[in-house]
């Protein structure tokens, strides 16, 4: 019952303090989960002008610029708040009226113009609502789930319980994860199932070890497909998860084990790749190409293949070291991680195998952010490209935590 109560305590002290810090942030992803809470529809037509990554296709309908996972996930929270925001206009009209604009201090006028307009169409009220119900419903209980699980396995391969939840609460609230967990974002939700996907392939059980498992690795298959549903920055997370598929399984079963086992990733991920393949259908009229490729031309998507080139130096230094959004600026322990593979093992920690893993996943993930062009609007909203990299990242930092002083912990 004692392990049970903390797992639970921790659940709801993460839950807690994540859904504190929530903010009314409308992102358009939000717009995406009202159409689908309210309408049943991926079309954004009626808050077309509200937000710049929404645009018309003429004959089509209006759309958002971007994948469509976070909306699916977060228009069920929404869907289910909508009869209490209905009551709650009921009794208050004006809530849901046009209003007069108005100002409010912030270096960036196009966020005064945006709420300005929403005002006018007395949407204000409605979609911060949705923001906060998508934060309380999705992004706040994901995000204590995803440290009660961390602190389950630490827990499972250390032994020690005390040290499992410290490492959890230093996960939940010393990682950017705490930082985009306070509205709907897409980045955070695919470091989310990043974990689950790792949890479920290197969890400590009895022979035969997990990654042998076709089962698990459809499992982890599943979650990253999910990833790709929310983010295309998952393609290269799933591409490194996907050859240790095959290397596991040529490891314990020559070619016919690495077709097994690579079958089962590839299965798994296959029905949430269908479902984005669908919706690009039924959004663009072809499966084949992401929303940048119809957006209108901006300065970023005009270069390379909309928006898509080589990887710069500029960005590979910026997406680590940027002041306004480089991973290392925001969590400076993190950069520790890359000294794992200098430190003696200890128990429980990640092995050679595993390390060699996650550094080839949080290296192709930025290599693939520093082609992004639209990376460098990241100096608007914080760190978010590299996020998917933090769970990584973290477990290869576990390793150095634990090998070294108490004074060099605190330090970090």
């Amino acid at each position: 019952m004692r392990r049970l109560s903390t797992a639970a305590r921790l659940f709801l002290t993460v839950w807690l303090v994540y859904a504190a810090f929530a903010t009314t942030n409308v992102v358009r992803e939000t717009y995406l989960a009202v159409a689908l809470g309210d309408r049943g529809s991926v079309r954004v037509d009626p808050f077309l002008g509200l937000h710049p990554d929404l645009f018309a296709i003429p004959g089509r309908g209006a759309y958002i610029n971007s994948n469509p996972g976070a909306s699916l996930l977060g228009a069920v929270p929404y869907a289910l708040s909508r009869p209490a925001v209905a009551g709650l206009f009921a009794l208050r009209p004006g809530l849901a009226a046009p209003k007069p604009p108005t100002t409010y201090e912030d270096p960036r006028p196009n966020r005064t113009n945006f709420m300005n307009e929403m005002r006018a169409r007395g949407l204000d009220i409605r979609l911060a609502l949705a923001a906060l119900a998508t934060q309380f419903g999705l992004m706040a209980p994901v995000g204590a789930l995803a440290a009660v699980l961390l602190f389950c396995y630490l827990r499972a391969r250390t032994g020690d319980e005390r040290l499992a939840l410290r490492l959890a609460l230093l996960y939940a609230f010393a990682t950017p994860l705490f930082f985009r967990s306070a509205f709907l974002n897409q980045n955070a939700l695919l470091a989310h199932l990043v974990l689950f996907a790792w949890l479920l392939l290197t969890w400590p059980d009895p022979e035969p070890p997990v990654r042998e498992r076709p089962a698990r690795w459809l499992s982890a298959g599943a979650c990253l497909g999910v990833g790709l549903l929310c983010d295309y920055s998952a393609a290269p997370l799933a591409l490194v998860f996907g050859v240790w598929s095959l290397v596991e399984g040529w490891r314990c079963g020559g070619f016919r084990g690495a077709v097994r086992l690579g079958g089962a990733c590839i299965a798994g991920a296959l029905g949430p790749v269908l479902l984005l393949l669908g919706y690009q259908w039924l959004a663009f009229g072809s499966p084949w190409f992401p929303a940048q490729r119809y957006m209108p031309a901006t300065e970023l998507s005009v270069r390379g293949w909309n928006g898509f080139s080589l990887p710069t130096l500029a960005l590979l230094r910026d997406n680590l070291f940027d002041l306004r959004y480089g991973l290392f600026a925001f969590s400076p322990m993190l950069l520790a991680a890359v000294v794992a593979p200098f430190v003696a093992r200890r128990l429980g920690t990640v092995d050679q195998t595993e390390l060699a893993v996650i550094m080839l996943a949080a290296g192709a993930l930025l290599v693939f952010n520093s082609a992004n062009q639209f990376a460098l609007l990241q100096w608007n909203t914080g760190v978010r490209y590299m996020v998917p990299a933090v769970p990584l990242l973290f477990l290869a930092l576990v390793r150095v935590l634990v090998a070294v002083p108490r004074w060099a912990q605190l330090a970090l």
